[in-house]
């Protein structure tokens, strides 16, 4: 019986301890959510932004979009439904209509229903009434109304509303508590503007170009040249400081966004209102009807609340080897620097690696030490600069390193023509590229298409500013993300998924990038990458796993992208220089196949089954997370799935979900975003089962027989329900450990998981638990399956067990209670009677101001307990050589912030006749401290069969 991806060594075979280390160390990335809120998280009671609906009256807004139903009922039903549902609780906001005074003049009409900007949460009836005084009149004069919603921001400005008079401008608060709050004109208009003769603004001409002039000869030119300084307006305020005074930290300038009514795609409307957006800073919607209208402002109210300007004095962020890829002696590390901004920079590293006694070192050029003894970044010049001729890092993530050479033009792909390689010219990311069009970079202006392309692909053309730097020297953040080193003969490549959206293709000797990959749909992001604009939530991109094989002689890669989005992306890197895109998996792609597939974090797994009476090479992998849980804990539309697919194309073979899949499994109804964990029952090499974790709570068997797939050959159930008749809501997020245990009569395997929410790691609301889960069917395909629920744990929390309880085949298993907030985000390991994981706990921290963000590293422990009895299973905390009480269950770790899973390390020695060997010593790490030691003898790891001496 064997698992695919061991993470532990027989010290019986013939490896050298820094192979066994190296291996160790390159095991798949812990999972992790939101931790972010660990580095980076806004005050309880977040600064409300300033949101100014500059909405339009005009005669036309009376025009059906169903029977019965006016433009102006579906804007008022979309308002009033956002209010009603709490989205603007916690937004400083106003209404602003226009239109004229009657259909002859071009006299403007501006009123404010809700009087000045109010916090609508307080004030959710006045607001609602003022949204129901929303009319229908006469002309359209979008540019006037514009100008009147920049005055009224403007403190030194009064807007000129015909009601009511004397409004105060939203900068003109306390800057102490509002300094921070981000300014937005939400536009909403049906039609061509008009009844504007404006030619300059703020002393800038406007453009002569008017996309409506003369589309009327009967009207004079003040209906006829409406457009124009539209464009003008929303850049002016875009690129204007309105509060310069004392307190007001800074730039207080305003994004318009835009929601053409009823517009049709490529129409003049259309163009007009995506030219405001683009030149404000903001997005352009189109919208027809209540639904829509309400999606698009519940969209920007979001954007708007993760772009609270904070200070935030970002902690450093220690060493994790579970992040880390080795090669021999070399260990590459990526490292990242967080920062409330959109995009987040980050960073690779490459030292030399060694084990002592007592150690994990790192060494640096010189061999100098890489780390403090709290696991922070000494002041070093890493492997990347062998020659010493670069200046020591200062200890600081983004100095040195891979980014270093990130200089000049790049060779940056996407995947426009498949039917290419991607280093063909039709795949190039760069302004000769014809076929990347504005639209397809979400923008309207060629201008700014170069603009972004200049920026994105590193061409000296770009102009940089202050504002806008090139990314001369910059490299995305590996934020969740692991390198992969791939040997190519004499030469070697690190593959690494950033939040710049791009596979990084990296020289393993000199740091240099030799090619990256951005997927085409990410392309539309490259603006919101050069603006970075504040914001609480970075800007993922492929921020997932990556899996490196070889299948048919072909070395593949496949990329998910986890917060970043709903798709894998399978590439064929067996031309170091000359990647191929092979295929996307996506709902989007193939909705029929996979259609519940969520965000893709589980990493997929290479390995064989048995396939329609033949063995294939095939990808398995979890269905994701669904972003649904972050707030609520009922059953998920996408995620609850189980996929596997040919590792050649991608091409799905097996699903497995609650309906309408290969094999539908009653109750499998939540997301499944940690990596499954996979039985070899026989030792064929073929994977015969599989256990998944979903964030219910529920644990996942499906068995695989040998022959087709259909009813006789693949069956599954729920193992176990840990939250039925459970207080609280437990989730795992991580893979189960799977043991094999056997003594006399008993028999079983057990599944070793720890439970936490990832999207909440501070949530102390909720006790968290360590499961043993027993499963007595062990040898065959199971023809129906018992599930397990809370009650049928025994609780080892404040007492240790005795054999004939844990054995009994009334109980299936054992849990202990964490405390507070104390969760569990590692995979367990099993070795010498005994479980080893490691836990994490931080109590939310309260900033002083308003406008600061705050971290909380908190408190990392190792655990160590025995599989059977549940007491410690090291006197950790005890006199040396006592016995172990439950008092030593744990002890801290000195790594600050969420730590890896441990591992086993077996350090090489020397035998009788002088050969080296392992296995005369066996350490146990965590992170890069070793927390214990054992003396050379037999003692069973993982799937050697556990018998009690």
């Amino acid at each position: 019986m064997s698992t695919s991806h061991p993470t532990a060594f027989n010290p019986h075979q013939p490896l050298m301890a820094i192979v066994a280390l190296l291996l160790l160390i390159a095991l798949p990335v812990g999972l992790r959510a939101d931790d972010i809120e660990v580095y980076l998280q806004p005050p309880p009671d977040p600064v409300p932004p300033n949101i100014l609906f500059l909405l339009d009256e005009s005669g036309s807004m009376d025009s059906e979009v169903a029977p019965g139903i006016s433009r102006r009922d579906a804007l008022v039903n979309a308002l009033n439904r956002i209010v009603n549902a709490g989205v603007l609780d916690n937004v400083n906001a106003a209404l602003l209509g226009y239109s004229t005074l009657s259909d002859v003049d071009n006299t403007v009409r501006l009123v404010a229903p809700t009087g000045d900007f109010t916090l609508v949460g307080a004030e959710r009836a006045s607001f609602r009434s003022a949204i129901n005084q929303l009319e229908t009149l006469h002309f359209t004069p979008t540019t006037d109304a514009l100008a009147a919603a920049v005055d009224w921001f403007n403190p030194a400005r009064t807007p000129g509303l015909i009601q009511p008079t004397g409004l105060q401008s939203p900068l003109s608060a306390d800057p102490e508590t509002r300094s921070c709050a981000p300014n937005r004109i939400v536009l909403l208009s049906d039609g061509a503007p008009n009844t504007s003769t404006r030619t300059q603004y703020e002393g800038i001409p406007c453009a002569e170009v008017n996309l409506f002039d003369n589309f009327d000869d009967a009207r004079p030119e003040w209906y006829n040249a409406g457009a124009r300084c539209a464009n003008e307006i929303s850049a002016w305020a875009h690129n204007t400081d309105l509060a310069t005074a004392d307190g007001w930290d800074g730039v207080q300038n305003i994004l318009t966004y835009a929601l053409s009514f009823g517009t049709s795609a490529g129409s003049e409307t259309q163009t007009f209102m995506n030219g405001v957006a683009a030149a404000g800073g903001g997005e352009s919607w189109m919208v027809a009807n209540e639904d829509e209208i309400a999606e698009a402002f519940s969209d920007i109210v979001d954007q708007a609340q993760d772009a609270i300007r904070y200070v935030v004095n970002a902690p450093t962020i220690p060493f994790n080897p579970d992040n880390a890829a080795v090669s021999e002696d070399i260990i590459y590390v990526p490292l990242f620097h967080p920062e409330a901004r959109r995009f987040w920079r980050g960073n690779l590293k490459k030292y030399r690696v060694n084990v002592t006694d007592d150690e994990i070192q790192l060494r640096a050029v010189g061999g100098q030490r890489v780390l403090n003894n709290d696991h922070t970044f000494a002041s070093t010049v890493d492997l990347f600069c062998e020659d010493g001729a670069c200046p020591a890092d200062d200890g600081e993530p983004l100095n040195g390193g891979a980014a270093r050479t990130m200089t000049g033009t790049r060779n940056l792909y996407t995947n426009l023509v498949p039917a290419h390689s991607l280093d063909h010219q039709a795949n190039r990311i760069h302004r000769d590229t014809a076929a990347i069009t504005t639209e397809l970079l979400g923008i309207t202006s060629e201008a700014e298409r170069t603009l972004l392309l200049d920026w994105i692909s590193r061409d000296p053309a770009y102009i940089a500013s202050d504002e806008h730097p090139s990314l001369n020297g910059v490299m995305g953040a590996p934020i969740h993300t692991q390198p992969v080193v791939v040997n190519y003969g004499q030469a070697r490549t690190v593959y690494l998924p950033t939040s710049e959206g791009v596979l990084e293709a990296i020289d393993a000797r000199t740091g240099e990038e030799l090619w990256a990959f951005m997927p085409l749909d990410l392309m539309r992001n490259i603006r919101q990458l050069r603006n970075n604009e504040p914001s609480v939530t970075p800007y993922y991109g492929l921020d997932g796993p990556l899996t490196v094989y070889e299948t048919h002689g072909r070395k593949m890669a496949i990329v998910g992208m986890r917060r970043g989005g709903r798709k894998y992306h399978l590439l064929d890197i067996s031309d170091r220089l000359r990647p191929e895109y092979v295929s996307e998996i996506s709902a989007e792609a193939s909705p029929s196949q996979f259609g519940n597939l969520g965000q893709t974090w589980s990493k997929p797994l290479f390995v064989s089954m048995w396939i329609n009476n033949a063995e294939r090479d095939v990808l398995i992998f979890g269905g994701g997370y669904d972003p649904d849980q972050d707030q609520s804990h009922g059953a998920d539309d996408e995620g609850n799935a189980i996929y596997v697919v040919d590792a050649s194309d991608g091409s799905l073979l097996i699903s497995v979900s609650n309906s309408g899949a290969t094999l539908n499994i009653d109750g499998m109804d939540n997301a499944i975003p940690s990596n499954l964990a996979t039985v070899d029952i026989n030792g064929n090499g073929v994977v015969d089962r599989i256990y998944a974790a979903d964030v219910g709570g529920k644990i996942i068997r499906v068995d695989f027989g040998d022959g087709d797939i259909d009813a006789r050959g693949l069956s599954g159930g729920i193992l176990a329900d840990i939250n039925q008749g459970a207080p609280g809501r437990q989730k795992f997020f991580t893979t189960p450990q799977v043991g094999y245990y056997s003594k006399g009569a008993h028999q079983f395997l057990v599944l070793l998981i720890g439970t936490g929410d990832h999207a909440n790691p501070l949530d102390d609301t909720i006790t968290n638990r360590f499961y043993l889960i027993k499963d007595g069917n062990i040898w065959d395909r199971a023809i129906s399956y018992d599930t397990a629920v809370f009650g049928d744990f025994l609780n080892a929390s404040t007492t240790a067990l005795v054999n004939g309880e844990v054995l009994d085949p009334g109980y299936r298993g054992w849990y202990i209670d964490f405390t507070g907030s104390e969760k569990s985000f590692s995979r367990a390991i099993l070795y010498d009677y005994a479980i080893f994981f490691t836990t994490y706990r931080a109590e939310r921290v309260i900033p002083e101001q308003p406008c600061e963000a705050a971290s909380s590293i908190g408190e990392a422990r190792i655990y160590g307990i025995d599989l059977i009895s549940a007491n410690a299973a090291i006197s950790w905390n005890g006199a040396t050589g006592s016995q172990p009480t439950l008092n030593d269950r744990s002890s801290p770790l000195r790594l600050q912030g969420i730590p890896p899973s441990p591992m086993l390390i077996f350090p090489g020695g020397v035998d009788d006749n002088g050969n080296t060997v392992i296995g005369r010593r066996i350490f146990l790490f965590s992170d890069l401290e070793k927390k214990h030691e054992w003396s050379d003898r037999f003692r069973p790891i993982y799937w050697e069969e556990v018998i009690e001496d």
